[in-house]
């Protein structure tokens, strides 16, 4: 995995010191740059190149995370996003997956789950661990999109790998391609269903009945 600059919001100073330290000691940091408001987020985001991986505090005094997670994604749409909170209502969840994010952690889990959440994400695209797959299943329909298109098996068996959760890395072996294929086909599929994101294509086989 290659180095990366990661941008750390969250309003709590020592939550978010802590955080840092951890994070500078890992192999694939490069640089953390902090903020610890949505409006400091968002003059950093601006002025500062090349950031690959914003890690979101939801509960900002100045903002709600899932407003800045959408300020976030309409003008910087590389930028990968990670959700980091302590709550798990199902309606927060739903409404942070609509966004466009592209990964959910809860703080409980410790800095283990982040550590493996920001190396997923930049490896396969996504980080959703089994309770956000559950959330999305019980609520496919809140997913609006076009009438069901039909899918090739090779596309089939990506959105099943999906699903489960597999890595870049099983999709390919299990489908006998390469990684690089495997993101193209991934990419391609967003567009056929008409989806934003991995969260919005798995809602999309829950709700036509490809995945049950």
């Amino acid at each position: 995995m290659k180095k990366i600059k990661i941008l750390l919001i969250e309003d709590e100073v020592m939550v978010r010191q802590g955080f840092r330290a951890l994070l500078e000691r890992e192999p694939f940091t490069r640089k953390v740059l902090e903020a610890g408001s949505g409006a400091e987020a968002l003059t950093i985001l601006f002025s500062e190149p090349d950031i690959e991986v914003v890690l979101l505090d939801i509960r900002l005094k100045d903002i709600h995370g899932t407003e800045l997670a959408r300020k976030i994604r309409e003008h910087h749409p590389d930028i990968r996003i990670i959700a980091v909170t302590g709550l798990d209502g199902s309606e927060l969840i739903l409404n942070l997956l609509t966004t466009g994010i592209h990964g959910f952690v809860q703080k409980m889990n410790g800095f283990e789950e982040i550590q493996k959440a920001i190396r997923t994400v930049m490896d396969d695209g996504q980080y959703f661990p089994e309770r956000v797959v559950e959330v999305i299943k019980q609520n496919a329909d809140q997913w609006e999109g076009p009438p069901p298109v039909t899918l090739s098996e090779q596309e089939l068996s990506l959105l099943r790998a999906i699903v489960s959760g597999s890595t870049a890395k099983e999709m390919a072996d299990k489908l006998n391609l390469a990684m690089r294929t495997v993101e193209t086909y991934r990419v391609r599929l967003m567009k056929k269903t008409n989806t934003l994101n991995t969260a919005g294509l798995i809602a999309y086989g829950f709700r036509n009945g490809i995945i049950q």
